[in-house]
């Protein structure tokens, strides 16, 4: 028996109200195909994204593997990512505190609802937003978008999921 994985891992529960349990859609193993510009090139590069429930269902965690672990000997990334974010829904606020993290940053965002769209405003980084959109049962888009004090949108990166199984 796993205690540590006892203890994090769990099913929904009422910590998360109905009407606010945007992640949920999103629970699950997906495959992932990540596009971005690197080093003056366009570049994909397969990953995973593994999103569960934890902490009796008061949030939800994901593991984000780029690039994946099937594909990471054959095609190794220099700036590959093995990561992680904490979703805890606040009560008080009505969206989500998140915090991502890996070897190299710690990010805080906040997350609200547009529509069907999942918005994260990356709190230190004014204009810097992550985005869930088009979310299925089987697929899901996310992007990285800077806003210009112009207005103008940049993508930076972004990643095509779709659900394993």
């Amino acid at each position: 028996m796993d205690t540590f994985s006892d203890a994090l891992l769990s099913g929904k529960t009422e910590k998360i109200p109905d009407g606010y349990d945007w992640f949920a859609p999103l629970i699950g193993d997906w495959d992932c195909d990540y596009y971005d510009e690197y080093e003056g090139r366009s570049r994909h590069v397969k990953g995973e994204w593994i999103f569960r429930r934890i902490l009796e269902g008061s949030g939800i965690q994901d593991i984000f593997i780029f690039p994946s672990r099937a594909t990471k000997e054959a095609s190794p990334e220099p700036d590959g990512e093995y990561g992680t974010s904490l979703r805890m829904f606040n009560n008080s606020s009505g969206c989500y505190d998140v915090v991502y993290t890996c070897d190299h940053c710690m990010k805080r965002l906040q997350f609200t609802r547009d529509g069907g769209r999942l918005v994260g405003k990356v709190l230190d980084d004014p204009g810097n937003f992550w985005i869930f959109s088009n979310i299925t049962n089987d697929s899901f888009l996310w992007e990285n978008v800077r806003i210009g004090e112009d207005g103008k949108r940049e993508l930076v990166c972004g990643i095509k999921g779709k659900r394993i199984g």
